[in-house]
């Protein structure tokens, strides 16, 4: 792994330091971040709800609380129609609590993963309309979806579409479009698809006031906690109006009562006091994937909605069995997939993608074997499952490469095709997959160039003195995710005291003792026990923040990586 420091500032890091009253490595570690002045600092450390963007500087809000009052008042039904993610199931839970909270007649539609595939389709529409819907509501979905709006059109149906994916060529013929990219002042760290229909919510909110109407009963807040756990799933940047949405979310996530949430706290967490990013993207947020994935989404919605303990402590078990039964067959893809891999190695050469596909592969696990094989390649990669003369595919993409960029050219040669930089979703017949590979390598050679290695970003050096105080001041800057990751040091050439693997991780995980001539420290590296043969008396280590150990939070550093010392 190649480690790749971050150019710091050293007489900036000085200012920000003493400006702060804090240690120089911590204003070290801001220069890192692109952090240029004390009152950026301040300001980050300091936002609150009430620092948030107005939701009417949402393009499209206005229209759209316009017509959910009119479905109000003319108790029309409003159809909420969501994706079978952990995003599109927490924006479709919240809409359908806030609007029915609110006074609204609401039904719900989320796709069936394995059998309808992506977004909003035509067959749901009319599904909807049979059920007698007055107003359409997407959730997560609905900007690539212009034949299923054209749909809705014909039948009467007006649409409004919430929606945080990148925008295709031809916008939907919707009344209305929320969509961060659209403008506004909130393209820069764009909201997840819960994120946007919070910011409905809210300005439904604000309109409802101001007709004279309150429910003091309801607190839209604590509905944060689903935006929480929707934009971290989703990989939001954790920077702008999200990292405020999530950082209050996760509060709510940890306190709320809901029948539902609290069945899914006890079953997947050690601790449910304090719960981090972490915890929703290896916890909570696969467990209500799992569902999805086998082809079951209604479970997971029902637990978000679930009010009744008994029925959402049932509801959980479900998810579990789900899960369990998602890493075994997630584990017979991958093994088929990396023996395809190694296949494809063959004629690899500086190819700068990886396509993978193959007859009958889980539709709904294409996701999951492509974060793995880009972990293998550090290339970007398309995983597609044929079925007769179609093939449906998931992508993952790896920082600093726009996969929606990149498969935008092939636009023409798909079916369907959509997504964001980092991940995207696709169906094409299978006589262009050739095409799609050369278009789709074509389009990636330029982009940045890409390691053969793959690399990590590292912030600054630290003494393992320096571990303890420098990580509470750190531990501020949470919540930690995508686009503001979990901070990472190297300490350079200390002494290897003792090391083993773990005793519950068995061959995967390893603990080491390190000294560096006046402090001691032992870290965990998770996955790392294969190396164990490759650490000799000294080290360089890579060493990255948690903030939590045991189920407590408390500032914790984790090994990430180990070289012999370069110094």
């Amino acid at each position: 792994m190649i480690w790749k420091y971050r150019p710091i500032n050293k007489t900036l890091a000085l200012e920000l330091a003493t400006s702060l009253g804090q240690p120089y490595k911590y204003g070290e570690f801001l220069t890192a971040r692109g952090f240029e002045s004390p009152t950026e600092v301040s300001k980050f450390l300091t936002q609150d709800l009430s620092s948030l963007p107005s939701p009417e500087t949402m393009p499209g809000l206005l229209k759209a609380t316009e017509l959910l009052l009119w479905a109000r008042r003319e108790n029309k039904i409003v159809a909420i129609a969501g994706d079978y993610d952990v995003d599109g199931l927490t924006a479709t839970a919240l809409l359908t609590r806030v609007l029915t909270a609110y006074g609204l007649k609401v039904i719900s539609r989320v796709p069936n993963r394995l059998t309808e595939g992506y977004g909003l389709s035509s067959l749901a529409v009319s599904e909807l309309v049979a059920k007698g819907a007055g107003l359409l509501v997407t959730v997560d979905c609905g900007v690539s979806d212009k034949e299923a709006v054209e749909t809705a059109n014909r039948a009467g149906l007006p649409v409004v579409i919430t929606d945080h994916h990148q925008l295709p060529p031809v916008l939907p013929e919707a009344v209305s479009i929320l969509n961060p990219h659209l403008g506004g002042g909130w393209e820069k760290d764009p909201l997840a698809g819960v994120g946007v229909a919070f910011i409905l919510a809210w300005g439904l909110k604000m309109a409802l006031k101001k007709e004279g109407l309150e429910f003091p009963n309801f607190s839209l807040v604590e509905n944060l906690a689903l935006v929480a756990l929707g934009s971290i799933a989703d990989l939001a940047p954790l920077k702008g109006p999200n990292r405020v949405l999530v950082q209050f979310g996760l509060n709510f996530l940890a306190k709320v009562n809901w029948a539902g949430l609290t069945a899914l706290r006890k079953k997947a967490l050690k601790n449910e006091e304090f719960i981090s990013t972490r915890d929703v993207g290896f916890r909570l947020a696969p467990r209500l994937n799992a569902a999805g994935r086998l082809g079951q989404t209604e479970v997971a919605l029902d637990i978000l909605l679930e009010e009744d303990p008994d029925k959402a402590t049932a509801l959980a078990e479900r998810l579990e069995a789900l899960n369990r039964t998602r890493l075994s067959d997630q584990t017979k893809l991958l093994a088929e997939a990396l023996d395809g891999l190694e296949e494809e190695d063959m004629v690899f050469g500086e190819k700068r993608t990886v396509v993978l596909a193959g007859p009958g592969w889980p539709k709904g696990l294409l996701g999951l074997v492509a974060t793995r094989v880009v972990e293998a390649t550090n290339r970007p990669t398309i995983i597609l499952s044929i079925d007769g003369d179609m093939a449906v595919g998931s992508g993952r993409s790896v920082s600093g490469f726009n996969l929606f960029q990149a498969l935008e050219p092939t636009r023409d040669l798909c079916l369907s095709m959509g997504g964001h930089a980092m991940a995207a979703g696709l169906k094409i017949h299978v006589d262009n997959l050739r095409d799609f590979k050369a278009a789709f390598e074509e389009a990636a050679a330029r982009q940045v160039p890409l390691d053969r290695e793959a690399s990590l970003d590292v912030d600054f050096d630290l003494d393992l003195a320096d571990l303890d105080i420098v990580g509470e001041r750190l531990a501020q800057l949470e919540p930690f995710g995508h686009s503001n990751p979990n901070p990472v040091a190297v300490v350079k050439n200390v002494q290897v005291l003792e090391v083993a693997p773990t005793k519950s991780g068995g061959d995967k995980h390893l603990t080491v003792r390190l000294f560096d001539g006046s402090s001691k420290v032992k870290l965990i590296g998770f996955g790392l026990a294969p190396r164990i043969q490759e650490i000799g008396n000294r080290l360089d280590v890579a060493v990255t923040l948690d903030t939590e150990r045991f189920g407590r939070r408390e500032p914790n550093w984790r090994l990430l990586d180990f070289k012999r010392p370069t110094a």
